[in-house]
């Protein structure tokens, strides 16, 4: 089978077969669409009915007449179809059953039942053995389990007090015994807790728990194999107050009741939230990303140990390859959206890793190869699967040897080639300086854009302009290397950008230092009102030059001594009933130091107020730390 593109157009749903230059349309636009496991049949949901399309033949193989479905899903092998509506309102008579499983090999409806709750995040509610021959439904304190052999008529009842949410195991125990990941929600003073539980007998008991608390929910996911489980808890608070998002632990479970022991929280190697986890395909792995932005990836073993760490990144998204072979990791949303694939294999990735077992080791990227729009293929081998088939294309154009295909045709089959291709392609090295006067000209006039852009981003700031961002920063910081190709491709600089103003220079390095400042002023704030010694430990400067000046009190000097006071000043602070919004912000900064004054408006449970405040910072090992806060009421002292 040629390698497929499914993509979501104006028109419609549209399938590309690589090699065919016109695309097939399949599905009407707006509709819902799911593929199978293996990718040869297409579900979607359309106004009054649900087709099955086989993407081969790219033809309708069955149509089910159903209106209304909200939901859909499939069965492990793709033999039938779950399907649901929105439930019958209350007066409109009796509840419809809007739960109905299809077989898809008859269009026939074999199972039904009245869902009253219909929820995306709760779905599926059937959950499938791995080869179809039953499947299971979670009600109150109880499992239904139904059998394929008695046409899922009736069901045998396991029964879990407490249950919430339940994962069923994609290999059965012993060849035969099924086994379910359960999740019980917190009740009273207890703690929430998932555990692993056998279905041979009506009332079974945990072989492997694992308790937490501050949960509301948690999403439970199996590996191919059924050896492990991880359990991602979260609440829609965040007790620190950091996060917008809630907070989120991760938790690994073995199915084996023998190491019941090494049921762990994920050591994650940075405080936040966790974006995404994915298990490998094969199983004996799994990719997470957590932390605070930017988010850190790490990659672990079958045991739940940090075996390579691929570093940090705007990413909040990673999937696998059906394969297991490779894996891409992406942001989504309010992020960038760059897209990094990696190939993972024993072989490469051993190679990487540092020579200390007990540390993580770091993916080295080997070489790398920009497509439109913004993807990167990273090989840890070294080389490169696109084997710079932008630089060969663009060769051709120069050549007058151009075929026609705009950039995201060539993307589209860059990719396709890169994904379906088992040879791997030495990389062609890039030219350092351009072979011909019509490349040079071409790079003078995009570094001169770039030096232009750089010139308006400065001629704003000096107008007052808001604070600098990490990437305009980054660009900032790049100019000097773009006038030095200039210089060294023979280019005039432009008049926008004046190289030997040094006071312009200094004031661009002065921004640079005032807009850290003003993030570390924020991150000191933050630390405060978390209430959190361990995040105060991190933004206090070291030295016993360090001193604060609490307000109504004396001159603390010494690091080992503002530490001690700030302990005493956080017992007191509760996280989310203190507030601390600032006033009259003002900044300064040099290259190395800086200060902020400000007005801090308290909001606590037993006290508000105003206070004037001094904060002094220092760049300590290229991050900036305060040195010196000095606060005193202005003229009301709290009431």
């Amino acid at each position: 089978m040629s390698s497929q593109l499914l993509g979501r157009t104006p028109e419609g749903i549209q399938l590309v077969t690589v090699g065919q230059r016109a695309a097939q349309e399949l599905c009407t636009p707006g509709s819902a669409i799911m593929c199978t496991a293996d990718g040869s049949r297409l579900v979607h949901s359309g106004q009054g009915c649900v087709r099955l399309i086989d993407l081969d033949a790219a033809q309708q193989v069955v149509e089910l007449k159903e209106d209304g479905v909200v939901l859909s899903a499939l069965s492990s092998t793709g033999a039938f179809l779950v399907t649901c509506q929105r439930p019958t309102k209350a007066g409109e008579g009796p509840p419809a059953q809007n739960l109905k499983v299809w077989d898809l090999a008859s269009g026939l409806c074999v199972f039904s039942m009245v869902q009253k709750q219909v929820n995306k995040d709760h779905w599926p509610v059937l959950h499938w053995t791995h080869d179809d021959e039953s499947f299971i439904h979670m009600v109150t304190n109880t499992i239904h389990v139904y059998s394929r052999s008695d046409g899922f008529s009736a069901y045998r009842k396991v029964a879990i007090k407490g249950i919430g949410g339940v994962a069923l195991s994609p290999v059965p125990r012993g060849g035969s015994v099924q086994v379910v990941a359960a999740f019980l929600p917190e009740v009273k003073a207890a703690p929430a807790a998932t555990g692993i539980y056998a279905l041979d007998v009506p009332e079974p008991q945990p072989t492997v728990r694992k308790s937490f608390f501050r949960t509301q929910g948690a999403n439970m996911l199996w590996n191919s194999l059924g050896s492990a489980c991880l359990v991602m808890s979260y609440a829609d608070f965040d007790a620190t107050n950091q996060s917008y998002y809630g907070e989120q632990k991760l938790h690994f479970l073995p199915a084996d009741p023998a190491r019941a022991d090494d049921a762990v929280t994920v050591p994650l190697p940075k405080e936040g939230p966790v974006h995404d986890v994915q298990w490998s395909p094969t199983g004996d792995c799994f990719i997470a990303i957590a932390g605070f932005m930017p988010a850190k990836v790490t990659l672990f073993n079958s045991s739940c140990k940090p075996v390579y760490d691929l570093g940090s990144g705007p990413y909040n998204m990673v999937r696998w390859n059906p394969f297991g072979r490779f894996f891409a990791i992406t942001g989504f949303g309010n992020l960038p959206g760059d897209i990094v694939f990696y190939e993972y294999g024993g072989v490469a990735f051993s190679l990487a890793r540092d020579d200390d077992d007990d540390k993580p080791g770091k993916i080295k990227a080997g070489a790398r190869v920009r497509l439109p729009p913004g993807a990167d293929f990273v090989n840890t081998s070294g080389s490169n699967k696109a084997a710079s088939k932008n630089a060969k294309r663009r060769s051709k154009k120069k050549d007058g040897e151009d075929d026609g295909r705009d950039a995201t045709e060539e993307a589209v089959a860059e990719v396709a080639e890169a994904v379906a291709s088992t040879s791997l392609e030495a990389p062609q090295p890039a030219a350092a300086v351009p072979d011909s006067e019509e490349a040079r000209q071409k790079r003078v006039r995009a570094l001169q854009k770039k030096q232009r852009q750089i010139q308006e981003l400065k001629d704003k700031l000096a107008q007052g302009g808001k604070a600098l961002t990490p990437e305009q920063q980054e660009k900032l910081a790049g100019e000097q290397a773009i006038l030095q190709e200039l210089a060294s491709l023979g280019a005039t600089v432009t008049s926008g950008t004046r190289q030997s103003d040094g006071q312009e220079v200094g004031g661009l390095k002065q921004q640079v230092s005032a807009s850290a400042v003003e993030d570390a002023n924020r991150k000191f704030y933050d630390a405060f009102m978390s209430g959190r010694i361990e995040e105060m430990d991190k933004i206090i400067g070291e030295g016993e030059h360090v001193q604060i000046v609490h307000p109504g009190a004396g001159c603390i000097a010494g690091r080992e001594q503002v530490m001690e006071s700030w302990r005493t000043v956080l017992r007191g602070v509760r996280p989310g009933a203190f507030k601390v919004k600032l006033e009259d912000v003002r900044v300064y900064a040099r290259e190395d130091a800086g200060f902020v004054t400000c007005v801090e408006v308290i909001d606590a449970d037993d006290s508000t107020g105003r206070i004037v405040a001094t904060n002094i910072f220092e760049k300590q090992g290229g991050v900036w730390r305060i040195v010196q806060h000095h606060g005193s009421p202005p003229i009301a002292r709290f009431r």
